[in-house]
């Protein structure tokens, strides 16, 4: 019966843990939706998740070559989409994304902050005047696709001709752009000659938009974790209490 209660204090606590991690999801996502951009002289200073707002400005690192158009950006995020033109009604079906972005600098014209986003998610969809429109793979240069290719996106090195309809597009951040960066945090502080440092991971978002996307896929992931966690618990309280039952049998019968 000891084991039985073993067994049942694991389980709970593995349930609850889960459950626990879950709530903190929820409640950072509620706090996150509830704030607002802070001014850039405020965000070294910030304690936790930041949020802001300003005009994106190059710091110092060499840009990156855009894959599809070959422009010079600070960060930049493609994606290919494909259909089956063999079907009576295809329809287009995205299937890769890949982004990538070197440090730069948000200026409001006060204050800058450095951003790195190495480990943001790239929203930048609402860049429409600063990237390509949806262009078929055979209209692409052979320098375009193996650009692509090295990017990492599927269908870029296909030569067979059965192969389905594909294309891509491409959308860039440049130097003059208006940004939200939100959910990194201050890594490095300024010293008075260089600007502050924010990167992030799990929350760092950078867009263009009024709603970033992580909020949404980070608090329904923590509701699947409290779910979750939740029906872990259950059984783990049954077999606690089973074998607490049975140990006290033991001893008063």
């Amino acid at each position: 019966m000891g084991v039985v209660a073993l067994f049942g204090f694991v389980v709970l606590g593995g349930g609850l843990s889960i459950a626990r991690i879950g709530l903190g999801r929820i409640r950072t996502a509620r706090e996150l939706r509830d704030g607002s951009p802070i001014p850039l002289g405020e965000v070294p200073e910030a304690p936790g998740l930041v949020e802001f707002e300003g005009t994106v400005q190059p710091h110092g690192e060499t840009p990156l070559e855009a894959p599809i158009s070959g422009t010079p950006c600070l960060a930049y995020s493609v994606q290919s989409r494909s259909r089956d033109s063999g079907e009576d009604d295809p329809t287009w079906i995205s299937d890769g994304r890949t982004s990538a972005g070197v440090p730069f600098g948000v200026d409001d014209g006060v204050d800058r902050i450095a951003v790195d986003p190495a480990n943001a998610v790239l929203s930048l969809t609402d860049w429409g005047s600063e990237g390509t429109s949806w262009t078929d793979r055979a209209d692409l240069s052979t320098a375009v696709l193996d650009r692509l290719e090295t990017a990492g996106l599927p269908g870029a090195a296909e030569t067979d001709p059965g192969e389905p309809d594909r294309q891509y597009r491409e959308q860039r951040l440049e130097a003059g752009s208006d940004v939200h960066v939100f959910g990194g945090s201050v890594t490095d502080s300024s010293d008075g000659h260089t600007p502050a440092t924010v990167a992030g991971d799990d929350w760092f978002e950078i867009t263009a938009g009024d709603e970033p996307t992580v909020l949404a896929d980070r608090q329904r992931s923590g509701s699947l974790y409290l779910i979750f966690g939740g029906l872990l618990a259950v059984p783990g309280v049954g077999f606690t209490l089973a074998g607490v039952v049975g140990l006290v049998s033991m001893v008063f019968l």
